[in-house]
């Protein structure tokens, strides 16, 4: 028998950020090109240029950890009150 999905959470088996399609062909290009202007930024900037844009790329790529969970949050949130709704609409009359 499966396992609900409460249990599912519980255990580990479900990891909503393992499973962001991140790999759209436009998704891709756009990310191989970061990467290429990432590669020749390095190349033109200094030791303490570099820092910088370790730092910026470090802080970028937090913020958007954070933008993603939030949005998770909120899609969650969304979802537990549309099914409240459906429930609500089968008490009444």
């Amino acid at each position: 028998m499966e396992q609900d999905i409460l249990s599912q959470l519980y255990y580990g088996n479900i990891v909503p950020w393992e499973n962001r399609n991140d790999k759209t062909p436009a998704m891709e290009a756009f990310s191989d090109q970061v990467d290429k202007d990432i590669q020749c930024l390095e190349k033109l900037l200094d030791d303490e240029g570099k820092k910088v844009l370790e730092r910026l790329l470090d802080n970028s790529a937090e913020l958007e950890r954070q933008m993603v969970c939030e949005g998770f949050k909120d899609g969650f949130r969304l979802g537990v009150q549309l099914v409240t709704a459906g429930m609500d609409s089968k008490k009444k009359p």
